[in-house]
């Protein structure tokens, strides 16, 4: 049976690429979209490669891949996209072959991410800003480390209702079929798609997570913008992030005081809180989310603000109660 090729058959429904007319003055908008691939010498080259063949041929595509070959050495680099510089060789082709996007995969191809036309890497929330502008679901889920950006998105005119979910597959996907929602877009480069179609010949509801879904739907976006997807990125409500930082912590007694310490003096503050997922504190123009690791002696910190003022103001208040 070749599974490779069902695959590549039922992935091709969801290709809808457009490429608008030249503009005046704006030499590129007529051609070929240019793609670079990093398949991180995993599995996704050969499904890619079949994908977009017939693309390819017609130039209505044009897609350079690299580290392409399915290799359990991985010569190129890490298989994992997010460790230290393990991106940096995707931003040089992209730069170098003066691509529309770059997109970058791990091993197994669960997780995406993605580099725009200058080179510059995309966050998992502005990657989910992106899906929810091409896909315009009624509803969708975000973990409690997702920010304001796909957190009060409206589209298609209205609000689309969110929901928020603990971090980890396990929970996204269950609360996915409970709810029957269609999209869930996860901080990790995880995004989550629901399967109505499977669920109508009497299957469950079937969620799963694919880094190749979630790449044509955005390239199918980027097909139809007449500006650099860089330039649109740039228009989109700015919020800025310390990145998730993570402090040792002693032992598991530890964890729970300084949580309980962290909570006390953020109740007084008049602060929004959740315990859904550690403990989330939100106020009008910032929030953060303290949550304790599951198989390491660490606290992992995110928070976002809307000024870089603001957000380093807020991390040395949070660093002050000597946490663990």
């Amino acid at each position: 049976m070749d599974y490779a090729g069902l695959y590549v058959k039922y992935l091709k429904r969801f290709l809808r690429l457009l490429r608008p007319p030249p503009q005046r003055g704006k030499q590129a908008q007529g051609k070929p979209l240019k793609i670079v691939f990093d398949c991180s010498n995993g599995t996704t080259g050969k499904v890619l490669k079949e994908l977009f063949r017939k693309l390819i041929v017609n130039c209505q595509l044009s897609i350079v891949f690299i580290n392409d070959k399915p290799d359990g050495h991985f010569p190129g680099h890490g298989p994992n996209p997010l460790a230290p510089g393990a991106i940096s060789q995707l931003q040089k082709a992209v730069l170098k072959h003066h691509a529309d996007l770059g997109v970058i995969f791990d091993a197994d191809g669960d997780r995406m991410f993605l580099v725009d036309n200058l080179g510059r890497v995309i966050s998992p929330d502005e990657t989910g800003y992106l899906l929810l502008q091409e896909l315009k679901p009624k509803s969708y889920i975000v973990s409690v480390i997702s920010g304001q950006l796909i957190r009060k998105l409206i589209v298609n005119g209205y609000k689309s209702k969110v929901s928020v979910s603990r971090v980890g597959h396990y929970f996204f996907k269950k609360l996915m079929r409970e709810k029957k929602i269609p999209l869930g877009l996860e901080h990790s480069g995880h995004y989550y798609f629901g399967f109505p179609d499977f669920s109508a010949r009497g299957g469950p509801d079937t969620v799963w997570d694919s880094g190749i879904l979630a790449a044509i739907h955005i390239i199918n976006f980027v097909s139809k913008l007449n500006i650099p997807v860089s330039e649109y990125l740039d228009k989109s409500p700015k919020y800025y992030r310390s990145g998730e930082i993570n402090l040792k912590v002693k032992s598991e007694k530890l964890k729970v005081k300084s949580l309980e310490r962290v909570e006390q003096y953020y109740k007084k503050q008049k602060a929004k809180i959740s315990k859904l997922d550690g403990l989330t504190a939100e106020f009008p123009d910032h929030w953060f989310n303290i949550r304790a690791s599951n198989t390491e002696p660490l606290l992992r910190i995110n928070i976002e603000a809307k000024n870089k003022k603001l957000l380093n103001q807020e991390l040395k208040r949070i660093k002050r109660f000597k946490i663990g």
